[in-house]
């Protein structure tokens, strides 16, 4: 928790419509340290939920607390969050040293404070060698780097950044998630939305996912994989005998159907994947023939988002 021993983030029954459409439906969700992925389609209600949090737009109905407190009431929660946005606004003309420096100076630093604040968080985000280079000859990755490091300089407690991984190189990329999973790591709250859920995967600790408005699921990695044992699962081998193997598990209880995709390979079909991958090597033994792979297409985040979101159309 905080040092308030309040959430950092916390929406209570919080609606946002514009017109006719609804940008997010009665969601409650409080989160407070390490890195939360907000994942969900295009229009499902993470940018609706990001300007909630920094004040652009106020929820037509429920709360919106940053520290427990009241944004719209006291502007005094903002100079503990940082923010990057996916749009690209930056000075080609200025360093990075002297952008974040010149952004550190409007939180009321001194200008040596800024200087020596800006050149420390832009070695944190891995840039100190480049610092002084205009801004017009970063790659894409560097620029978003700088925008992290601008939002880290005035040392806020919560951030939030917004698609951060877009249109980067995969290293890129990877230095940014190492980035993102530190401040994780030194007990910062950090929200991070994206669309590239395998690498989400790879720096969360807690997932939200939201559809048409709506909170789908919260909770840790593994918390939302046990809501896909309710729905089914595949799992395909590659065998000598597809059939003869499939009539070894069609009478198996976590087994409800079998399909056979192409030659030498057999699609079981199953409620249970655990259950389902417990019999599966007594079963394999017993059929005395040779397997030559076992895949289980449906175990991953993008799976996971389409059966959850196939739950509530």
């Amino acid at each position: 928790m905080s040092n308030d021993q309040t959430p950092a983030v916390l929406l209570d029954n919080t609606s946002k419509w514009y017109g006719q459409v609804i940008g997010l439906n009665d969601v409650s969700l409080a989160i407070d340290g390490g890195v939360t992925g907000v994942l969900g389609p295009n229009g499902a209600g993470k940018s609706t939920l990001f300007k909630l949090l920094m004040g652009r737009i106020k929820p037509n109905q429920g709360s919106v607390r940053l520290f427990g407190v009241n944004p719209w009431e006291s502007t005094a929660p903002y100079r503990r969050v940082g923010y990057v946005s996916e749009s690209e606004k930056m000075y080609e003309w200025m360093t990075a040293h002297d952008f974040v420096t010149t952004l550190a100076r409007l939180h009321g630093m001194t200008r040596e404070e800024a200087s020596e604040s800006s050149a420390h968080v832009l070695d944190f985000v891995g840039l100190s060698d480049v610092m002084h280079k205009e801004l017009g000859k970063f790659s894409k990755g560097m620029r978003q780097r700088v925008k992290i490091a601008h939002a880290l300089v005035h040392e806020p407690d919560l951030i939030i950044l917004d698609e951060p991984l877009h249109g980067c190189d995969p290293i890129a990329r990877t230095s940014i998630m190492s980035v993102i999973r530190e401040l994780g790591n030194r007990g910062k709250t950090v929200l991070v939305s994206s669309h590239i859920l395998e690498e989400i995967e790879r720096i969360t600790e807690q997932i939200v996912i939201l559809h048409n408005g709506r909170l789908l699921a919260i909770g840790n990695l593994h918390a939302i994989r046990d809501l896909l044992d309710k729905h089914p699962h595949r799992i395909v081998i590659n065998c000598e005998d597809p059939r003869s193997l499939a009539n070894l598990f069609v009478s198996e209880e976590p087994i409800f159907g079998v399909r056979f995709p192409s030659e030498g390979r057999l699609e079981i079909q199953t409620n249970d994947l655990s259950a389902a991958h417990s019999i599966l090597p007594s079963l394999i033994v017993k059929s005395n023939q040779k397997v030559t792979s076992i895949e289980n297409p449906d175990d991953n985040l993008d799976s996971l988002l389409g059966y959850l979101i196939g739950g509530v159309q």
